[in-house]
């Protein structure tokens, strides 16, 4: 594909991540982008998640979609059901598309879905600010990596882009375009002294990567879900360096001492341990009380603290993400304590 394409196919994607996010955050369901499959002429895909159902939309992006003869014609050209991402769809659209029964995204949030019975409107949104809506579309998953990857070790702003792609576990030209994309949204910008990079504001970062993590990110990296008869399991099993370490509940409560975790979150560095599996007598469960995560930077032990945990931020994300009252309430603690500058 040519540089030009692949360009154009990226940016098409993100705006499709950006109004899948943006989804989200006003509807609290979960939507995200997906793989589109092969041999596809739709610019992206999209998996909602609605209550116990799941479903996979084809996606095409249009820029602006500001007549109706436009909304009409993308009506009458789909052969099966698709949903339409734009940048903004008013009030007068939203309706439009309910009329027209075409299912549409856009990056304030608004949103025309229909799926069987279920119905999702959300209509009146503002428009997206153009610097916001260009922020939004630069968070990919590979951007994410290298995000957290610097906000774990930010000693790496200081350091070549090869050291960086090392931890991250990326390749160096995904470093490149997640550091262009950081500093084109003034995450990330010069240091007065010319040595490198700086977060323009950590706090602010850290908020954004954490909310991004559970929307786009976290259930790709699902190796595989198991049941355990005991949720103490985890305290007695052996050590893996290097390959496997408890993020969430029970990383939370070896930080804190605070929490009894109800579920277990390990992330491996390849694939699940069959001596944890076969120890622990854990059986493969779509719902069960433990997940095995591909972890999205290479693990290693974090300084002071234990080996066996991963990196406390990545553990305020799980625990975040939850939504679970007695996490956000340990999630607190953990931020106070490990990722609160000094």
């Amino acid at each position: 594909m040519p540089p030009r394409a692949e360009r154009q196919k990226e940016h098409l994607e993100q705006m499709t991540e950006a109004a899948a996010a943006a989804f989200g955050d006003a509807t609290g369901l979960v939507a995200r982008r997906v793989k589109t499959p092969a041999g596809s002429q739709h610019d992206a895909a999209i998996e909602f998640r609605v209550g116990a159902t799941r479903f996979r939309r084809p996606v095409v992006v249009r820029e602006v979609i500001d007549r109706f003869s436009v909304l009409s014609a993308i009506a009458e050209a789909q052969s099966e059901r698709l949903t339409l991402v734009t940048t903004h769809l008013s009030s007068n659209m939203i309706r439009a598309c309910r009329e027209f029964d075409v299912d549409a995204l856009d990056l304030a949030g608004n949103a025309s879905l229909i799926e069987g019975n279920c119905v999702v409107i959300v209509s009146g949104q503002p428009r997206v600010a153009e610097s916001r809506a260009r922020r939004s579309t630069t968070w990919t998953k590979s951007t994410l990596r290298v995000t957290l990857t610097l906000l774990v070790d930010p000693s790496l702003l200081e350091r070549s882009y090869r050291d960086i792609a090392q931890s991250a576990g990326v390749s160096h030209g995904t470093v490149q375009s997640a550091v262009r994309a950081l500093t084109g949204n003034r995450d990330l910008i010069e240091r007065p002294d010319g040595r490198g990079l700086r977060f323009a504001d950590r706090e602010q970062l850290i908020d954004d990567w954490v909310a991004l993590y559970a929307r786009q990110l976290r259930e790709s990296l699902v190796l595989g879900r198991y049941r355990a008869d005991s949720n103490d399991w985890w305290r007695t099993i052996p050590d893996l360096p290097g390959q496997c370490q408890f993020g969430g509940e029970p990383a939370a409560a070896i930080l804190t001492g605070y929490l009894k975790p109800a579920v277990v979150t390990a992330y491996c560095a390849d694939a699940v341990p069959r001596e944890w599996i076969m120890q622990a007598r854990l059986r493969p469960d779509p719902g069960g009380n433990v997940e095995f995560l591909r972890a999205p930077m290479k693990l290693a032990p974090i300084r002071d603290l234990p080996q066996n945990v991963v990196a406390p931020l990545l553990v305020y994300a799980d625990l975040m993400a939850s939504g679970d009252p007695r996490n956000l309430d340990t999630a607190r603690m953990l931020r106070e304590r490990y990722l609160t500058a000094a």
